[in-house]
């Protein structure tokens, strides 16, 4: 069903729909346009007016004390729930595939590429930016069109129960889970808790529709299509080898085997490549379609990032950090760069509670272990990694400003790692 015609059956009492195409749907007033529609979320009420005098053709909003005459502006008791319920509607209303994808860490980039493998099919969607939780993943469904196919749909989550808010809303047709890992212990303390609240999602999935990373030792235990490097795993990931112009591994299967390749670097990008590929051979897509896919697949900003600048090679992965895909990704770095000079750049890894300590001080053997000229480090957590490294050229600083001074010493040619919690707002060393 289309946008106008779904929004048209929702409120017949709005006549004025009938006569127009129905545009976007907005929480954020700034973007709105005529006809599209505006739902005012927290101090979003504040503008109602506003969007109505650029011409919305639907506006909804949930503070009492506005008394406005305009026939376009709908009171609503809470906007969220709304806005969760007109999007668990309107999903019903398409004939969409949507994939529900969490995991502690891997989420985006397997969105992405799953995204990219399913396009070179379908025409689709995917969760943009952080649109993850309660808000953003009901905005993300409301930007279906009529002719999509799929949409691959991030679920990210701090708490328990609100992975099953989400598929209850999404009401997915496939689910992945990345892995289990450290993310979020500063609310649900341990794994345990964290395996419970992502495998929330496979309340609304059977088994055969459900794929995950075999290799964890939690979900090795699920009902689910497995994935991994061990022999026992139904796809099964070995051979990999990677340079400066990414990677190939092969993919065995069923009697098969996928010799892949890929501008992506990092053997745990096979992972997330693998699940993927998983979906898109249940979603019809072929394995020409899928190799010629993996060549070029485009990942989000801050991704593993590659950019050239002040003739130095910048890594840019500071969007999100926890400590095995800190860890993983460094080890990454070093093979890959491993013949230049090379600095890492780290910062705090967030939410990890009450073993934020141990877990920052824990990444010191693996910073020792590697082939690291200088290791730059930022944040108060880091400071702990501080005390503890026995690195002979690491240094801590108070603030990103000290480290482009730092930077601006070291030599042409220089590879340049960055990682951090989004928080630290590391990327702005490239600003």
């Amino acid at each position: 069903m289309c946008r106008s015609l779904f929004f048209n059956k929702m409120f017949p009492n709005q006549k004025h729909l009938k006569n127009i195409k129905i545009g976007e749907i907005y929480i954020d007033s700034r973007k709105v346009k005529k006809n599209d529609i505006f739902i005012g979320i927290r101090s979003g009420n504040k503008y109602i007016q506003e969007v109505l005098k650029k011409g919305a053709c639907l506006v909804f909003y949930d503070d009492i004390n506005i008394k406005i005459s305009d026939k376009r502006a709908i009171y609503v008791e809470d906007s969220i729930l709304f806005l969760q319920e007109l999007a668990k509607k309107y999903r019903k209303s398409l004939s969409v595939i949507v994939i529900g994808i969490t995991g502690s860490e891997g989420k985006t980039s397997t969105k992405d590429i799953l995204y990219s493998i399913l396009s070179q099919k379908y025409k689709g969607k995917k969760t943009q930016g952080n649109y993850n939780n309660h808000i953003g993943l009901p905005l993300t469904l409301l930007q279906l069109e009529e002719d999509d196919k799929f949409v691959a749909l991030e679920m990210g989550m701090s708490a328990l129960g609100e992975i099953r808010l989400l598929a209850q809303i999404a009401n997915p047709d496939y689910a992945i889970i990345t892995n289990i890992g450290d993310s979020h212990l500063e609310f649900l303390e341990n794994r345990d808790n964290v395996f419970r609240a992502k495998t929330e999602i496979f309340e609304f999935i059977k088994p055969r529709f459900r794929v995950v990373y075999g290799d964890d030792p939690y979900l090795k235990k699920v009902e689910a299509i497995k994935i991994g490097k061990n022999k026992n795993n139904d796809y099964i990931i070995d051979a990999f080898h990677q340079d400066k112009r990414g990677g190939n591994f092969r993919l065995s299967f069923s009697e098969e085997e996928l010799k892949i390749k890929t501008n992506l670097y990092g053997e745990y990008n096979t992972i997330n490549i693998t699940l993927s590929i998983v979906i898109a051979l249940k979603m019809g897509v072929s394995k020409k379609e899928i190799l010629d896919a993996c060549k070029n697949l485009k990942l989000t900003g801050m991704r593993f990032e590659r950019v050239e600048k002040d003739r130095k090679i910048f890594i840019n992965d500071a969007y999100n950090a926890s400590p095995i895909a800190m860890k993983v990704s460094l080890e990454t770095f070093d093979e890959i760069f491993k013949n230049s000079y090379k600095v890492a750049i780290l910062g705090d890894m967030l939410e990890l509670g009450k073993q934020s300590r141990k877990l920052h001080e824990g990444l010191s053997e693996s910073i020792e272990s590697l082939n690291l000229d200088e290791v730059y480090l930022i944040g108060k957590e880091m400071k702990k990694l501080y005390v503890k490294l026995d690195h002979k050229s690491c240094f801590h600083f108070e603030t990103i400003e000290e480290i482009r001074n730092k930077i601006k010493g070291i030599k042409d040619g220089a590879a340049i790692f960055l990682k951090a919690s989004n928080g630290i707002c590391l990327n702005k060393i490239l600003d």
